[in-house]
């Protein structure tokens, strides 16, 4: 007999409950623009303004002048849809609502919240610009903790609510200091409450997703003699890369590297495709420091970890359930801010049910200086 307490409403109230528990990364960025997301907004970004960096005070002589106010912006766009479809057991659609939360809506939701803990890192690494301690290493030492903070402090980054996302394996050595297993230190240490807690200025949260940084879809992406393509000026922020390996490509955002005839250290902010053994349009940052020549030797630089120590408010992201579909069964549901979709449906040539959960999410690092790669 079917379960008549199984609505949609109901399971996409669970789901929307479970995702936001589950979350981890998607709960330590500033999501404050999913509001701008609604059903009668035509398109799917929105402008992010980004506040100008403000210069020391002038001292009054005998007039004044006005600073420099110019506004920045960056579009926040829903550019990934994740989705998981269930296709139901005659067993499973006679479950009890709490059953089938346990059995099916959180495998499902686990499934959906680690894409999107994912691909929110991947933005994240554009904070690798600035860098803490050396890039192949982890952080194994309170010192290295230290010069995380003291990185942050020298980008004039707000000292409220940091963030140091790190793996397991950072997790698993950190904990065995005394700094953080030892009553000598403070009585929130890890010996009591199993995590390593706030601590020196962080909120440390472990995350299974971290690991190993990848550069680049395939080695040979990256590799050959890249270039850059033509004369670029310095003070831009985008230019072309050429003479890889690969024809066709992909480098992901945090990938670092350096222009032969300057030492600065410049991150590409958001993945970018090969086409003919060459990335013509590489947004970076920080802006040009120096004029970058034609045929300037590019030097990428090593790959390292994925652990990073942050400000919340410099990353923006959202996650936003699509529309109800055009059928009684689709729903959407939020809980804490998340949202997502539920829709489920049968069908009369495979007499089977199915219930598909998906959501629409976005990212962007807003403040490229609201961060670090924290090394060791």
């Amino acid at each position: 007999m079917a379960n008549t307490f199984l609505t949609p409403t109901a399971v996409a109230r669970d789901a929307a409950i479970a995702l936001s528990n589950r979350l981890v990364v998607g709960n330590l960025v500033a999501r404050d623009k999913e509001g701008m997301f609604t059903a009668a907004k035509v398109g799917d970004s929105v402008t992010v303004t980004v506040p100008p960096a403000i210069s020391d005070a002038s001292e009054f002589s005998s007039t004044t002048s006005a600073s420099d106010m110019t506004e920045t912006s960056i579009d926040l766009k829903l550019e990934k849809h994740f989705y998981k479809r269930v296709d139901l057991t005659t067993k499973q659609k006679t479950l009890e609502l709490s059953e089938f939360t346990r059995l099916v809506t959180v495998p499902a939701i686990t499934g959906i919240s680690s894409s999107i803990d994912k691909y929110i890192l991947k933005q994240m690494q554009v904070f690798r610009k600035n860098l803490s301690n050396a890039v192949a290493n982890r952080p194994t030492t309170i010192a290295h903790v230290a010069k995380a903070g003291q990185t942050l402090n020298d980008l004039f980054c707000r000292k409220d609510g940091r963030v140091a996302l790190i793996d397991t394996t950072v997790e698993y050595t950190l904990s065995q200091l005394s700094n953080f297993a030892s009553f000598d230190y403070g009585a929130d240490v890890s010996g009591v409450t199993g995590s390593l807690g706030r601590r020196y200025g962080f909120e440390f949260v472990p995350d299974a997703n971290l690991g190993a940084f990848s550069r680049s879809s395939a080695a040979n992406d990256i590799a050959g003699s890249p270039v850059i393509i033509s004369t670029v000026a310095a003070g831009e922020d985008e230019i072309g890369i050429d003479g890889v390996t690969n024809a066709t490509g992909t480098i992901y955002a945090g990938t670092v590297f350096t222009i032969a005839g300057d030492t600065t250290r410049y991150v590409v902010r958001k993945d970018v495709t090969a086409v003919a053994n060459a990335y013509t349009t590489v947004k970076i940052a920080p802006v040009l420091a120096a004029e970058a020549a034609a045929e300037a030797a590019i030097t990428f630089e090593a790959a390292g970890y994925m652990n990073l120590a942050y400000h919340p408010n410099a990353i923006a992201a959202a996650i936003v359930a699509p529309a109800p579909l055009a059928i009684p069964g689709s729903v959407v549901q939020s809980f804490n801010g998340v949202s997502i979709r539920v829709s489920m449906d049968s069908s009369i040539s495979t007499l089977a049910d199915s219930v598909v959960y998906d959501v629409y999410v976005g990212a962007r690092v807003i403040q490229v200086d609201g961060g670090c790669y924290f090394g060791g």
